[in-house]
Order: C-alpha cells, then sequence, then structure tokens
C-alpha cells in the first residue's frame, strides 16, 4: 500500500489528541480515586502511547464507521472492496470486462486492476471531496501478462474516477509507448 492525499487529517489529528488526553487523564483519576499506587513497571499509560494505539485503530477500522462521517470527521469515502465492470479502449475501440480491488486505510491504500491480458496496480493517489461527488485519482502501472498480445509493453497511466450513486465511474489514459484513453465503469461486488 502507499499513502494518498485525502483532506481532514488535520481534524482527525486534534480529534485524537484531544481524546487521548482525556483517556489518560480519566485513567489517572481512576486511579487515585481508589488509592491505587501502580508499580513502577505499571505506570499509567502515557499521552504518546494512547495516541498511537487510537491512531492505529482509526487508520484501521474506525474511519469506515458512519458516525464518523456523520460528525464530520471523515470527509471521505470508503472505497474499500472489489468493485467489476469495463473500460472502453480507443486502442481499438473494445471494450474490456475489469476486475478492481481496492484496498483502504485512512492513511494507505491500493488499487489493484485486472483484465485478461494484463493486471495495474496504483503507485500514487489523491481522493478528494468537495461535497459534489468524491472523486479519485490515481497514477497506475500496467503488467501485461505472458498471454497478451505482443503489442503491449509494461506503461504508466493516469485514472480518474468519480463516486456516482454507489459506481466509479470517469476515465483513464495512458503515458509514453501507449498513449490511448478510454472510459471506466465499474460497480461493488463487496
Amino acid at each position: 500500500m502507499h499513502s494518498y492525499d485525502a483532506g481532514g487529517r488535520t481534524r482527525v489529528t486534534a480529534f485524537l489528541a484531544g481524546g487521548s488526553i482525556l483517556l489518560v487523564w480519566l485513567f489517572h483519576a481512576g486511579l487515585g480515586a481508589v488509592d491505587f499506587e501502580p508499580q513502577w513497571w505499571l505506570s499509567v499509560p502515557s499521552f504518546a502511547g494512547v495516541f498511537s494505539g487510537l491512531y492505529w485503530a482509526f487508520d484501521r477500522w474506525v474511519w469506515r464507521f458512519g458516525p464518523m462521517r456523520r460528525l464530520g470527521i471523515v470527509p471521505i469515502p470508503d472505497l474499500n472492496g472489489a468493485w467489476e465492470g469495463q473500460v472502453e479502449s480507443s486502442y481499438d475501440g473494445g471494450i474490456y470486462p475489469v476486475s478492481v480491488a481496492i484496498g483502504q486505510r485512512w492513511l494507505k491504500m491500493v488499487i489493484t486492476l485486472e483484465t485478461e491480458s494484463s493486471q495495474s496496480h496504483s503507485i500514487a493517489a489523491s481522493l478528494r471531496n468537495d461535497g459534489t461527488c468524491p472523486q479519485l485519482s490515481y497514477l497506475y502501472v500496467n503488467e501485461p501478462r505472458a498471454t497478451a498480445v505482443g503489442s503491449m509493453n509494461i506503461h504508466g497511466g493516469t485514472a480518474v474516477v468519480e463516486l456516482k450513486n454507489g459506481d466509479l465511474e470517469d476515465h483513464y489514459y495512458t503515458g509514453r509507448g501507449r498513449m490511448t484513453y478510454g472510459a471506466i465503469k465499474l460497480a461493488r461486488i463487496r
């Protein structure tokens, strides 16, 4: 997985820092209330330890929960999962079935697209949500399978897809050596 750019991370860091301070204070106050003095090797958890644990949990699971979005803490959509659809290529005008796997956490993601003749994986991404349609833009490297036609070479490209009514759709284009473009349409299957 690689990191990706997404807004709202400063707000989340401040939220988790405040929560960490509160938890450490509550734990310390609770120990004081019951007049318990832990041994030197079992002291009150530090702010850094609590913050690290909360940030780890937030990165993997917590950011996906609906309340995080309703409270305005998380502005980005959860695209994690399996998608299927098609790409239409300017290379030959053909329409080809594709399978896409998006692995997404709060801080990292990877997008893998597979066709009968090739596989591509993202190397950088940006997820933007300006209030209309969330937009995922990513750079990818495409590697042909051994059974692909001889004219197909390893190449890079860019894809831009918008989340509309639960589906991802828009366009892609390839770089030097391939110089093709096309449309992408994907629906989540799980």
